[in-house]
């Protein structure tokens, strides 16, 4: 059977720009500018300082598809006002690792808040196999429908284990508001758990941002997401994209167009799709749009305006998406994160100018590069496809078990058996580990039930894939790819994440505002401490399971 899949294909808008804004960074001392470059940076020891003030507002951003190697990369572009450079260069900064194999946006999102892994908290993987629908993300409940597109469904039931939302919530009575959103609905959902006053994402159908009846049980959207949808429709924003920098590119990426490039030259216009509002996620517009509806929520919801501290949970959609289709070493990633990063720039001014604010930004998960770009530069890498797996492994099981159907589907990174195979599993599942690893690209295969053994291997990758499962796995067999490659998204190009390689696991932790000190480390840190660190700046405990202490950087709270 074969897997049902899908492939991602100004100003701030509403937002009143505050000129002469001075962003108030933690540390008072700004290094001069320059080209920086992201590497081993001294560890400082010494004990977190007192701070004077405690943020009202705790703001997560989650920049999708941003691993370590891509900052690197684009560090230098950034102009010195950068609000990712100045917190690189003036604010708390690690290198972080997601301490799983399956490095996708929905687990990555879920550990980010959670402090637990997969294996934990139940997000395996962005979806599962589904035998009516092939594959069904993991925020679709089938119960909880996208206001204006009744096909689509939202809601955290999946999660199982708590948020630091869910924490803030519960130490404050309810008193704190909680705000997730993002252009995508499962990166909106899962960091702000089960009781958040407002989750709001971008529906293609809907031509807007919207939200679920899990959020809007009377089915009607709050007034301030009606008045920003009126105020700001996307429709005038579907215009065709240019660089704004095409020397500076072409001088640091090489030539616009490269091999593996699923749209290879400018310009871009999303009219030109055959779903112009499905497209418009792939342009800069559509991460400026998003910022600006953040912007229009936390006025909204007065957020950081009072005694209680609030939490807002932003993930930029736009760069996973742009880089899914050119690659994070593209033209196309740098403009759109040159956009994302003065918008971000401009957001960050504003929440400042409203009260002690604190921001941690990160990554959900890296990229691998262009695997014709990488093979050009002496690497190896390759696309995985759905089906040439299932083949595959239908093939080597009605060689080991006789004719049959014994494969459901492949929804990376498991295999799903038939009744068939479930019924032999462990005959079907020794004869899979011995012929999959045939297949390019295929470094090998897991038992699915094996999480626990996996986890006390003294084999990293097996303690990584063991991390990624819990007793109970929406599935019966793991995949790991080969360094560089990936599964396929489509059949033109493109590239991808999900594996234990650590180009995927690797992340950037920045720092700023209130309560922040510089703070650096010269080894790769837990990335849920991401977890504890915002529990600490939100003044409540960790969520249960998380690490115990935050990233070093986060300032003792006043009594």
């Amino acid at each position: 059977m074969t897997e049902k899949t899908t492939g991602a294909a100004a100003s701030i808008l509403a937002i009143p720009l505050i000129a002469a804004v001075a962003v108030m960074w933690a540390c008072a001392t700004t290094q001069p500018g320059g080209e920086p470059t992201v590497g081993p940076t001294a560890t400082t020891t010494e004990p977190a300082s007192q701070s004077s003030i405690a943020p009202k507002l705790v703001v997560l951003i989650v920049l999708d598809q941003f691993g370590s190697w891509v900052l690197n990369e684009h560090l230098p572009l950034l102009p010195s006002d950068s609000v990712i450079r100045r917190a690189y260069e003036d604010g708390a900064f690690h290198t972080a690792e997601f301490p799983f194999a399956s490095t996708q946006t929905a687990p990555g999102h879920a550990s980010l808040t959670t402090g637990v892994s997969p294996s934990s908290h139940g997000i395996v993987a962005n979806a599962v196999y589904d035998a009516e629908l092939g594959s069904r993300r993991t925020v679709d409940d089938r119960k909880h429908a996208v206001l204006g597109n009744p096909s689509r469904f939202a809601s955290p039931a999946q999660l199982r284990a708590e948020t630091v939302a869910d924490v803030l919530k519960a130490s404050t009575g309810g008193k704190a508001r909680v705000v997730g959103i993002s252009m995508k609905g499962r990166s909106a959902v899962l960091p702000v758990g089960k009781k958040p006053d407002a989750v709001v994402f971008y529906d293609a159908v809907t031509h807007g941002m919207t939200t679920s009846t899990y959020y809007a049980p009377k089915s009607r959207l709050p007034e301030w997401l009606r008045d920003f949808n009126k105020a700001n429709p996307v429709e005038p924003l579907l215009q065709a994209w240019t660089p704004e920098d095409a020397v500076r590119w072409e001088k640091h990426f090489g030539p616009d167009a490269r091999e593996g490039e699923m749209y290879p030259s400018f310009p871009h216009d999303p009219r030109d799709a055959e779903d112009p509002w499905y497209a418009f996620s792939a342009t800069p517009e559509s991460s400026e749009y998003l910022i600006a509806a953040a912007y229009a929520v936390v006025k909204a919801e007065r957020m950081g305006m009072d005694e209680v501290p609030d939490f807002l949970a932003l993930s930029i959609s736009g760069t996973d998406i742009v880089g899914h289709i050119w690659g994070a070493r593209s033209w196309e990633y740098a403009d759109n994160l040159a956009r994302v990063d003065r918008a971000l720039s401009r957001f960050a001014h504003l929440l400042q100018a409203r009260g002690p604010v604190a921001f941690v930004l990160t990554g959900d998960h890296g990229v691998a590069d262009l695997p014709e770009r990488a093979e050009a530069e002496g690497g190896s890498g390759g696309r995985l496809k759905a089906q040439t797996l299932i083949d595959a492994a239908e093939r080597a099981a009605s060689e080991a078990l006789g004719r049959g159907d014994w494969i459901a589907g492949y929804v990376a990174p498991l295999f799903t058996y038939t009744d068939a195979g479930k019924a032999r599993h462990k005959e079907l599942t020794k004869a899979l580990k011995k012929a999959m690893p045939g297949v390019a690209g295929v470094k090998a295969v897991f038992d699915a039930r094996d999480g626990a053994v996996l986890r006390s291997s003294n084999r990293k990758t097996e303690r990584l894939v063991g991390a990624n499962l819990p007793d109970d796995p929406p599935g019966d067999l793991y995949l790991v790819p080969e360094r560089g490659w990936f599964d396929a998204l489509a059949e033109d190009g493109g590239t991808n994440h999900g594996t234990p390689w650590d180009y995927d696991r690797q992340v950037p932790v920045l720092m700023w505002g209130a309560a922040v000190e510089r703070r650096t480390t010269n080894r790769p840190q837990n990335v849920l401490r991401v977890a504890t660190t915002l529990a600490a700046l939100l003044d409540v405990p960790p969520p249960r399971g998380a690490p115990k202490n935050p990233l070093p950087g986060v300032m003792r709270l006043p009594d």
